[in-house]
């Protein structure tokens, strides 16, 4: 096993370059430069065409269960091989089942033993501290790597607006079709720690990492910065201007990731696509919800639209609350009515809650994979290889008016769905959406928090 440690981290990285033809006259040239697992380049990601002005691509990921359905041992697993990475740079062991880890991601074909047997792995960091992850896409994959740490804190970065609260600090990002992050983090938490992980699924220009860097830096100076991201794709004059911007403010920040190299966009493309209809059937639908069980994790904390969860880092999460998740997830499992566990099941979370529906998941049955909506407008087309088949169109009330997606629904081969919904305020709001999954497949409706007392829309 040693040797074979050795030779898959520390082997010489490959050149692959490959050309994508994405739309039209529209490609991308990609020349992968680091690979230090070996990697095959359609493991960590696919390329579609993003409705963005801003950008007209976007590296779609298979392991993330955002865009795609994704076994969670899988999704999880990716979040272990980064944690690894953290480990040896760290100067610790590393995880004792990362090759395992890196030969089943990277042949796509998921191990839930393995998964099991990787999550027990915990290590302690030399110095305090806190892991954040972006939103929405990197929330889960954050948390995912947080988990295999103890005496630490996990925290995500948020587009919600919560009530009477002030954001510890916020940060922009420029291509991205909503641009705002806030932080809503114990201050005392952020001043404590002296290193701060932030986790992201890909760096494009790193100007993201800068604004947030940059953000924290002036309200908690002195911390040094680990960046984890699964694919790096700065140029050089990208990594030259990132190295002067942190000697400029004089911040230690390093990056780690799993593959990077660049790319070069070929053309313009003018997209034109029929739109898709909002959803819009209102057949009614009853949500379960245990009272006992949701009281438990029910964050004091809300916004105009919707409750939050305890156990996802919106707010800021410690290790030891963190080990309470697996008996809790067991607890409301077992609770849950009529659903047969050993059934072919898609678990749809929402928006920036991703971890929890992947551990979910993990907990329900062996066959199960786990997907999560998103903001991101990707066109779909028919086309052989092109990963976005099919897409629906909705709002949801902790939308906040915003389109949502859900994309490929109708190749997932599921007996049954199950929708976890961090909260339920009003439940005639999710009809549309419920309507569209259960032409699909029975659907089962949960709330993991409790309504506001007091409102007139009780579940």
């Amino acid at each position: 096993m040693g040797c074979l440690k050795k030779m898959l981290h520390h082997s010489t990285s490959f050149n692959t370059s490959k050309t994508y033809n994405l739309h039209g006259d529209l490609k991308l040239a990609i020349d992968i430069k680091y690979n230090p697992y070996n990697f095959l380049p359609k493991s960590l990601f696919q390329m579609a065409v993003r409705i963005n002005k801003k950008r007209q691509f976007l590296f779609v990921s298979p392991l993330l269960g955002k865009h795609l359905a994704v076994d969670p041992a899988i999704s999880l697993g990716t979040g272990t091989i980064l944690a690894s990475m953290l480990m040896e740079n760290e100067g610790l062991k590393s995880h004792p089942l990362v090759n395992e880890i890196v030969e089943m991601v990277n042949s796509e074909i998921p191990n839930r033993k393995l998964s099991l047997d990787s999550l027990s792995f915990k290590s302690s960091l030399p110095k305090k501290t806190v892991f954040i992850g972006f939103a929405e896409t990197a929330t889960g994959l954050g948390h995912a790597v947080f988990h295999h740490f103890q005496n630490a804190h996990y925290i995500h970065t948020t587009r919600e607006e919560i009530l009477h609260m002030e954001p510890s600090f916020y940060f922009e990002e420029e291509h991205s079709h909503a641009t705002s992050h806030s932080v809503y983090a114990p201050e005392q938490t952020l001043k404590d720690t002296e290193t701060i992980v932030l986790i992201d699924d890909e760096i494009t220009t790193g100007l993201t990492l800068s604004n947030l860097i940059v953000a924290l830096n002036d309200s908690y100076p002195g911390k040094r910065y680990k960046i984890l991201s699964i694919l790096d794709w700065r140029t050089k004059a990208h990594q030259e201007d990132f190295i002067q911007l942190m000697r400029k403010h004089n911040i230690s920040a390093e990056i780690i990731t799993i593959m990077g190299g660049q790319f070069t966009l070929e053309n313009e493309a003018s997209i034109e696509e029929i739109e898709t209809p909002l959803l819009d059937s209102m057949q009614p639908f009853s949500v379960f919800a245990n009272e006992k069980l949701s009281l438990e994790i029910t964050s004091n904390h809300r916004s105009e639209h919707a409750t939050y969860c305890n156990f996802t880092g919106r707010f800021g999460l410690t290790s030891n609350l963190h080990e309470e998740m697996d008996d809790w997830i067991a607890r409301f499992v077992d609770n849950l009515p009529n659903i047969k566990r050993d059934k072919p099941t898609l678990i749809i979370g929402i928006g920036e809650n991703i971890y929890f529906p992947h551990r979910f998941a993990l907990a329900f049955g062996n066959n199960t994979k786990v997907q999560t909506t998103t903001r991101s407008p990707i066109l779909a087309k028919t086309e052989e290889l092109y990963p976005i088949q099919h897409k629906c169109r909705f709002i949801l009330p902790d939308s906040n008016g915003i389109n949502q997606y859900l994309y490929n629904l109708s190749e997932i081969d599921a007996e049954q769905i199950i929708v976890i919904s961090e909260s339920v305020q009003n439940p005639a709001t999710w009809f549309p959406l419920l309507s569209y999954l259960e032409t699909l497949a029975p659907v089962s409706w949960v709330s993991l928090t409790q309504p506001v007392r007091g409102e007139k829309n009780e579940l």
